[in-house]
């Protein structure tokens, strides 16, 4: 479990990436806008930066569920949607 001592709101910023990994997957297959779809993914990692640069500020050492589950699905799911659409610049092609 988490400690209690934790703020919510770096819990928040923790979670933050599944909800630009959800707008991401609307904008590749829904929209059809590999842009924004790349620019969400991006966005995604500020949440968990944000919150790890908070504790490192604070002098505290973050839970590693924290860390790992954060940036392990925008990673996964990056290479997942580079699979399907292509990286940015090129097409799914890879041209």
């Amino acid at each position: 479990m988490t400690d209690p001592g934790t703020p919510q709101a770096l819990r928040h910023l923790r979670a933050s990436p599944a909800l630009f990994v959800l707008g991401a997957f609307v904008a590749f297959d829904v929209v059809g806008g590999p842009e924004a779809g790349w620019a969400l993914m991006a966005g995604g990692l500020s949440g968990p930066v944000v919150a790890l640069g908070w504790q490192a500020v604070r002098r505290e050492r973050p839970e590693t569920a924290f860390v790992v589950v954060p940036l392990a699905l925008p990673a996964l799911m990056t290479v997942l949607f580079a699979m399907d659409e292509g990286l940015p610049g090129t097409g799914a092609d890879g041209s």
